[in-house]
């Protein structure tokens, strides 16, 4: 009996120990998440003040090199 609750408390032990190791992966992502987001943001910012001074948004075709 006391062999099994050590072996379940080995498990509940590493089982907490890979909760914690994700949570700081989790907190790692949102962190990156929220800075692409804002990248993304300043970006389409650029392209829409782009578009205002031209007057007109660049039609979807290919470069002549292509």
């Amino acid at each position: 009996m006391n062999e099994e609750i050590e072996k379940l408390e080995i498990k509940v032990s590493y089982l907490e120990s890979q909760c914690d190791e994700l949570d700081k992966v989790v907190i790692a992502q949102e962190k990156t998440i929220a800075l692409m987001e804002k990248r993304i943001e300043a970006l389409e910012k650029k392209v829409e003040d782009l578009i205002e001074e031209s007057g007109e948004p660049r039609p979807n075709r290919r470069p002549p090199h292509y």
